[in-house]
């Protein structure tokens, strides 16, 4: 503790001097009093520095001097930076940084103190690339040899789907839905399909080969698959075909009707669809097991599902996830958010104009991201290192009222979400991408074009005018592996790995990934 020390007026000595022979003496005044300095207060905080790990805790201690009163009231002082109790508990956020816990003076509010906090996460050393091939359009996008492999650590083929769904059959059989992909000789060999000669090329890169089920609005085909007198039958079908065609996984696109259906007799209620979702798995588990293709070291088949982020508007107080879901990520093998396109924005509804795949900025207006939706699935109970996020090789926009992010959308009747005709390389060759104003969103961590004016419609195309499309390129591709890796998540989805491929033969973002993501053979 520091004090001024008392200060005293100084005697005055007054000599007087007199000329011939006058007396002379020394006057004294009268003594004054001393005044007391008010007693400056201080604070300090300790430890002064901590190191944690995500979501650790650290209890700090303030200490006053100058006052009466020696208490202290904390805060963070960055958003986003983690939670302090009013008896100084510090608990840290689920990503990584340096944050600042301050004590405040409750005797003198001006007088601060701070600690440092540095905040790590498990290092992902070697993050999946889990790449979408769209066998049906395998001869007009991305030839079947000139599929970069090694951009990749999870190779997945595009599709097959469940009897009952969008590609008909009957309930439990396994529908082919690439087309002609499907239909021997067709491949650049002469001998195979296009579909085993790229199952294939990925084992020969050394990569995981995955067959993708289902897809969007194949919920009602799941459900109808997936009865208890027809289950076994699908998940025999669904593992032969598996083994027929030499896959590593599967991917288990079963996207919808999690809340139960009307649209199939009789009426299935959403506890009954998830369970049927749960038995589904547990059955392909032990069909895997079964099989020799699937048994020995470093053979046992994968199992993936394509899941959602959330809206922190649907979190409750806990900020939790729905436990099912959670459940649900915790029972493959790869857990990947679908953040792309409408995984991410809408329009209206009390929506602002918002990003596909943003990495932060969620807010009431803007509630979806992927740092939120991260968090919320680690407070239910799944580890980071079993979700992936998601990047979509194609963009979506809004129409020319809407010139940016964070804008009123309730006036906007132009979003355009298609992810075909919206691919980077229809962005490339209709102009999107050479027209407008390429900006950058600091907080989202994406970049996106600005068509002021009455914004940008190719020429002679006939489609809707642009206002403000959001995509990715190189810099957030960039941006989400450098996150992917200092979050300790488990790596990424690629939606789809034939939508960047150029007439020059490049392609531009997967080869960002390959590059930022650095995959290696799983």
């Amino acid at each position: 503790m520091t004090r001024f020390p008392y200060l005293f007026a100084p005697m005055l000595f007054l000599s007087a001097c007199g000329g011939g022979g006058g007396g002379g003496g020394v006057v004294t005044p009268a003594p004054s009093s001393s005044p007391t300095a008010t007693p400056t207060v201080t604070i300090t905080v300790t430890p002064a520095t901590a190191a944690l790990t995500a979501n650790g805790s650290q209890q700090f201690a303030c200490a006053v001097s100058g006052a009466t009163d020696a208490g202290c009231t904390w805060t963070v002082q960055e958003a986003n930076g983690g939670t302090v109790s009013a008896t100084g508990l510090y608990v840290a956020p689920g990503t990584a940084g340096t944050f600042h816990v301050v004590a405040r003076s409750v005797a003198d509010t001006g007088k601060t103190a701070s600690a440092t906090v540095t905040v790590s996460l498990p290092t992902a050393a070697r993050p999946w690339v889990t790449g979408y091939y769209l066998g049906y359009f395998w001869d007009n996008s991305y030839p079947p040899e000139r599929v970069d492999m090694t951009a990749l650590t999870h190779y997945v083929f595009g599709r097959v789907a469940p009897g009952g769904g969008t590609l008909d059959g009957a309930p439990g059989t396994v529908v082919e839905g690439a087309g002609t992909a499907h239909e021997p000789r067709l491949s650049p060999d002469g001998v195979r399909s296009v579909e085993d000669y790229l199952v294939k090329r990925a084992h020969d890169a050394g990569r995981k080969a995955l067959l993708m089920i289902g897809g969007a609005s194949d919920g009602n085909g799941f459900l109808l698959s997936t009865t208890n007198a027809i289950r076994s039958t699908f998940v025999k079908n669904v593992v032969d075909y598996m083994v027929a065609h030499d896959y590593d996984g599967l991917d288990l696109d079963w996207e919808d009707k999690f809340e139960g259906s009307d649209e199939i007799t009789p009426h299935v209620s959403g506890d009954e669809a998830k369970r049927r979702l749960f038995a589904l798995i547990a059955d392909l588990r032990t069909e895997f097991a079964k099989r020799p293709r699937y048994q020995g070291a470093g053979k046992a088949a994968l199992l993936t599902l394509p899941g959602y982020t959330v809206s922190i508007n649907d979190l409750g107080a806990d900020g939790k996830v729905p436990q099912w879901q959670a459940d649900l990520a915790n029972k493959v093998d790869q857990y990947n958010l679908m953040s792309y396109g409408i995984g991410t924005t809408w329009s209206g509804n009390g929506w602002l104009s918002w990003f596909s795949s943003p990495i932060f900025g969620a807010t009431g207006q803007t509630p979806r991201d992927l740092n939120s939706s991260i968090i919320a699935y680690e407070k239910t109970g799944v580890p980071r290192s079993k979700i992936g996020i998601g990047i979509g090789f194609y963009g979506i926009y809004f129409g020319p009222g809407v010139t940016g992010p964070r804008q009123d959308t309730e006036a906007n009747n132009i979003f355009e979400y298609d992810d075909d005709a919206l691919r980077y390389s229809e962005l490339v060759r209709m102009g999107y991408l050479s027209n407008g104003t390429y900006k950058w969103d600091e907080v989202a961590q994406v970049g996106y074009r600005s068509y002021a004016g009455g914004g940008y419609t190719p020429p002679g195309s006939g489609r809707n005018k642009a206002g403000f499309l959001s995509y990715e390129d190189e810099r957030s591709i960039a941006a989400k592996a450098a996150w992917v890796r200092q979050a300790g998540l488990g790596g990424t989805i690629l939606w789809a790995i034939n939508y960047d491929y150029l007439p020059n033969g490049t392609s531009p973002l997967l080869s960002a990934v390959k590059t930022e993501f650095k995959p290696e053979a799983p």
